[in-house]
């Protein structure tokens, strides 16, 4: 007799090998973010689709992140993205900036001139007239 009970769980068996990620159409892994999630005790509780939507938005900002400093890269005529194009883009995005506005970014140390070379500013100095009698 064909159609008994183990055919219908090992579909099931099959279909569910599928990982979270792959179902939600996503590249950030679902899974590590739900340990990360359950490890951090950042609630008592949390649904099943929190990990899948905060997967998304990480994918999201990270997309978007790449996509402005990969055009900033190729306006400079370079071939790499650097740190620097990563921190224009947080600064020339409106919607990037407005998002990260809250957070502390780092700023890209780089290009600053270091403390020992930096010129110091004219000091005013006292001038005295001297008077003609």
């Amino acid at each position: 007799c064909s159609g008994g009970p183990s055919e219908g769980s090992e579909a099931k068996a099959k279909k569910s090998r599928l990982s979270r990620s792959s179902r939600a159409g996503l590249l950030f892994p679902v899974s590590r973010i739900d340990r990360q999630l359950r490890r951090g005790h950042f609630a008592e509780r949390f649904g099943a689709r929190a990990p899948v939507y905060l997967a998304a938005v990480l994918q999201w900002v990270t997309h978007k992140t790449m996509d402005v400093a990969g055009m900033i890269c190729k306006n400079s005529k370079q071939k790499r993205i650097s740190p620097s194009h990563l921190q224009t883009a947080l600064q020339k995005c409106s919607v990037l900036k407005r998002l990260l506005r809250g957070a502390a970014v780092p700023r890209c140390r780089s290009r600053a001139v270091p403390q020992s070379q930096r010129v110091a500013s004219p000091s005013k100095k006292k001038t005295t007239k001297s008077k003609k009698r």
